[in-house]
């Protein structure tokens, strides 16, 4: 007699032997019908999803109508499915632009936990020709924050690509991450003046002791620098300087600072805020060493070993006011020039 474990193993070994063999043979993928451009990533019940891993490349983005990303503020979703990926766009406008705008980009993932931290880079108008970018490292545990870039928009289409990728390694094939662009206008009336050549000019009124002029401006996007120009007759002995703004809550990404050029590329003042929450008021009265066109740079204040450009912020409004003298103060020798 058979002891029953060892018959009831032998059906079971038999079983999956008959069940093996039932299966029909299976039948190999159609190469033909396989995108080559999508990748498996898996989703449970629903079946494998396949995600396009398109716009992988600046060449790519600047030639594949579907790596074109357009300023309506249209939400765009896309993966990044593998390690080391990156997705590169070209943003659009849908009308011509006229007057001083600003592209706003906005990337993240709206899903509760992603191992993805995700690292949003672009290339911005009059600042060095590299991408400026932000980062949201977080815990994996945690909720994912948006990152947000303020671009000044230019006409060039280098300057207007943009690119996602993890800042490590890693990746999710579960949850796409969305990014979308729009076109908003400038609030500083003054753009384009980022350099000395297209420099605004401050209006001067004269005065008892001299001329007097007031301007304003707003530090809104990536790397902003404001440059002011003002003509001193030979007659100005002083020149005073006097920059404030509100305090801002929440504070401002940055403290905001200005410099003073002499017509011979001087250095004579040179004053920054302490902190980015509290309203600013710097003041500066120097000698006029010399007749002739000077220029104010107010610009986001940056230590020399920051090699990155400053953010800007919409609510960054400031007031500057110069004030040209005709007599000397006893005993002022202004701020001392910077070597």
């Amino acid at each position: 007699m058979i002891p029953r474990w060892r018959t009831g193993g032998r059906l079971l070994l038999l079983t999956g032997w008959l069940t093996a063999c039932s299966d029909p043979e299976p039948t190999p993928p159609d190469a033909g019908t396989q995108d080559a451009g999508t990748q498996d990533a898996g989703t449970g019940d629903a079946g494998p999803r396949e995600i396009t891993d398109a716009c992988n490349s600046r060449e790519e983005a600047l030639t594949l109508p579907e790596c074109a990303l357009p300023l309506d503020n249209t939400p765009r979703q896309a993966w990044l499915g593998a390690t080391f990926d990156s997705d590169w766009y070209r943003v659009e406008a849908v009308a011509p632009v006229t007057a001083p705008s600003i592209v706003r980009l906005r990337a993240g993932y709206t899903v509760p936990q992603t191992p993805v931290s995700l690292w949003l880079g672009a290339y911005v108008p009059f600042t060095p020709y590299r991408p400026t970018s932000r980062v949201d490292r977080h815990d994996p545990a945690k909720a994912p924050s948006t990152l947000e870039l303020l671009i000044p928009y230019a006409g060039e289409a280098a300057f207007r690509l943009l690119t996602l990728r993890d800042d490590t390694s890693a990746f999710d094939t579960q949850s796409p991450y969305t990014v979308q662009a729009e076109l908003i206008p400038d609030p500083d009336g003054h753009e384009p003046n980022n350099l000395s050549p297209s420099a605004t000019a401050i209006p001067l009124t004269a005065t008892a002791d001299g001329a007097s002029g007031t301007t304003t401006g707003v530090l809104a996007t990536e790397g902003d620098v404001d440059c002011f120009r003002f003509d001193v007759p030979a007659s100005t002995k002083r020149i005073s300087l006097h920059l404030t703004t509100e305090a801002f809550s929440p504070e401002l990404p940055f403290r905001f600072s200005y410099l003073l050029l002499t017509p011979e590329g001087g250095i004579p003042a040179r004053q920054t805020a302490l902190d980015p929450a509290a309203a600013t008021d710097l003041r500066s009265t120097t000698p006029a060493s010399s007749a002739g066109r000077w220029v104010i740079w107010v610009q986001a204040s940056k230590a020399l070993d920051q090699d990155f450009v400053m953010p800007g912020d919409l609510r960054s409004r400031y007031t500057l006011q110069v004030n040209l003298s005709d007599t000397e103060a006893p005993g002022d020798s202004g701020t001392p020039p910077i070597p």
